[in-house]
Parts: structure tokens; sequence; C-alpha cells
């Protein structure tokens, strides 16, 4: 494989094919498969790596086969498979079901570790605890500049996989993401979601014999608990006889738990300013679904097919850009509105008492549900 290599222009100025804000998990993604084509790449990343982020860690095996395409070395790691499902509530009934396409965990610490390393054998160039702070676009020469605290960068093409945006952060942001990772005896297979007044919880095996419990809860309810995290999850997360069972009976490995404030679930634009938007800078679906890092990656996926396209001069760049939008909405804007749903749902326990009661009078429907939080295996 020949690696892409910048161009320079006629003042010695290096220009990459593209410039990716933003190295999370459809930013690595991305960088590694147009690294693969040939194609110049440089990344921007506010951050380091190896990292711990709030994720439930639970990847769909839609995912499976491109993951292992783009990093082989996954091969290597002893992830747990998931097939089975459970979900309960404050209630004494609990529904339980197989996963007809089911998931694997690992963890979003790990995973993107060897994303990272994959993307340096390949050639992609990194600026880390970096920030980009303006990016301009010129129509003339058909490249954009993107301006970092020690210089000014060119490329072809930016785009844009910062995660949540701040800015967004502030309009009606609403919900907080706290992640343990544990060790406790239980059936490696199976991911449970356990809902509670104010939100749900998830836990599912990783890699090491470790599991990602993670939740999700109303921002008002740590509000109304002194502002404490732990004081809510007595008062709330208690009120689910299971979910206490699991915090009682876990070994913490965390000093102190990974947290996220301001989590809202908008869909937001996929091209702003010239870049090209992916994972949730793009839009976050409710964690309920399971289903967000396949999202970024499936986007990563495509949107690399089609600079591919640009870059040789089949398509252009407005080609481009409405080619990835169409896609994406088509893809993915019912899968976030229907999130939305089920999260609301969630957080309140007569509601999610009686879903669990028609899901288990009712298997096909549940069946159906969880199919549409699903997209098909993509390469």
């Amino acid at each position: 494989m020949v690696l892409g290599l910048p161009l320079q222009d006629n003042c010695q100025r290096m220009i990459y094919d593209a410039c990716i804000i933003g190295g999370g998990l459809a930013g690595l993604a991305l960088s590694i498969d147009l690294a693969g084509r040939g194609f110049s790449v440089v990344v921007i990343e506010k951050g380091n790596y190896p990292r711990h982020k709030v994720c439930g860690e639970y990847v769909s095996m839609e995912s499976y086969d491109y993951l292992l395409k783009i990093c082989p070395s996954l091969k290597t790691v002893n992830f747990p498979f998931v097939n089975k499902f459970q979900l309960s509530s404050t209630g004494k009934k609990v529904f339980n079901t197989p996963l007809s396409l089911g998931g694997f965990g690992i963890s979003r610490y790990l995973l993107e570790q060897l994303l990272y390393e994959k993307a340096k054998q390949v050639g992609v160039t990194f600026h880390l605890g970096t920030k980009a702070r303006r990016v301009f676009q010129d129509t003339h020469l058909k490249r954009y500049s993107v301006s970092i605290a020690s210089q000014e960068l060119f490329s072809r093409l930016v785009f844009t996989s910062t995660g949540r945006r701040a800015d967004e952060r502030r309009k009606g942001a609403s919900y907080v993401g706290v992640k343990y990772h544990v060790r406790l005896e239980r059936d490696e297979s199976l991911i449970e979601i356990h809902n509670f007044p104010g939100g749900y919880a998830g836990i599912s095996n990783v890699e090491e014999g470790k599991a990602c419990f993670c939740y999700i809860i109303n921002a008002q309810c740590i509000k109304g608990s002194n502002k404490s995290i732990g004081e809510a999850e007595k008062k709330y997360l208690y009120r689910n006889a299971r979910l206490k069972e699991i915090v009682r009976s876990s070994e913490f490995l965390f000093k102190e738990p990974v947290t996220v404030s301001g989590i809202n679930f908008n869909i937001r634009e996929t091209v702003a300013d010239g870049s090209l938007i992916l994972g949730d800078a793009a839009g976050s679906i409710a964690p309920i679904t399971g289903n967000g890092m396949s999202m970024g990656l499936r986007a990563a996926c495509m949107l690399s097919k089609f600079a591919s396209e640009y870059f040789t001069g089949i398509i252009s760049e407005a080609e481009l850009r409405k080619k990835y939008s169409n896609y994406w909405k088509d893809e993915f804007e019912s899968r976030i509105k229907l999130s939305r749903y089920f999260q609301k749902l969630s957080e309140k326990p007569l509601l999610s008492n009686v879903a669990i009661r028609v899901f288990s009078a009712c298997r096909p429907l549940a069946r159906a549900a969880i199919s549409l939080t699903h997209g098909q295996p993509f390469l």
C-alpha cells in the first residue's frame, strides 16, 4: 500500500487531502479508512490517548466486519459477544429476549487506543492536545485552511467529528452520563437495561472480565440531590431493586466515576461552514438504543467512500455534500427520533413497567422495536 503524502503549493505549504477535527471513534475510523485508500490525512484532537469516556461500550455486530477491516489488531482482543437482552424497571416483572444481531463489548479506552495506533501505522498525522481555532474555505484555490495554536493547516476537505459540541450542550441540555468499570459475577453474553425514576442504567461486559456500568440521569435529579452523584444513586437508582443489588455487589475499579453533563439527543446539521460532520457532532442517539458507536462507524465508512469519489474527480464537492447529507438523513434520522421516545419512556417507571408487560405478552412487537434501533452489517 502506498501511503498518501501531503502535496505542496508554490509557497511550499503542505496540503493534506483531509483534515479531521476530532479524534474520537468516528474521526479515527475515517482517518484510517481514508489513509488506507491512499489519501493524506491530518487529525486535530484536543485530548490525548488513551482515555476513558462516558460510553456504554457495547458495539452492535453491524460494525464488526468494518472494525476488523480497518483495525485487524482487534482480532487479538478477547472481548465478549452479547446475544441476550434484559429489561427491568421498578416493578417485579423483567423482560428477557435473545438478540438476533447482538454485539460485543470493548472499552472505549482500548478501542480508541488500538485505532490510534493503526492510524499512525498507515501514515495519519496527529496534532494532539490541540484545538482547531478557525476553518476558512478558499473557494478560488479549492482548499481549506484550519488554524491551530502553532500553525495553519491546509487541506482539500475538512471533516468535523468533535462529539457533543459546547454550543449544543447549552441548548436545552438536561442529562448527565456516569460510567464505572466494575467486577461482579454475571453472564457476559447478556446486556441489561434497568430503568429508574429519571433515567436508566446499562451493564455489559468488556475485555479482561470487567463490566461497564453506565447510566444516564435527568440533570434535575442530580440537582435535587445536593449535586451529589452518590446521593442521587441512592435516591433514584436504588428504586430499582436489581440496580441496588448490582451496585452493592460490584467491585468498583475507578476511584471516581467518569462523567459528562449537558447531554441531549438533537439532530444537527451534516454540513456546516464547509465542513462535513459525523459522529455525535451530527446527531446524538439516546444510549438506551445502544448504537451510538455503530452510527459513527457507519458514517465514517460511507463518508470515506463518498470523499474518495470526490478526490478522484468522480463527483464535485457540492455533489459530495448532497450525497452525504441525504445518506445520513435516510440512515440515521428515524433512529434518533425513535430513540428519543424510548428515552422519555425509560424515565417514567409507570410507562416502562407497562412496556415490559406489553413486550412480555407480545414478543414479536419487542423484536420489531429492537430491530428498528439497529442497521445491517456494512463494509
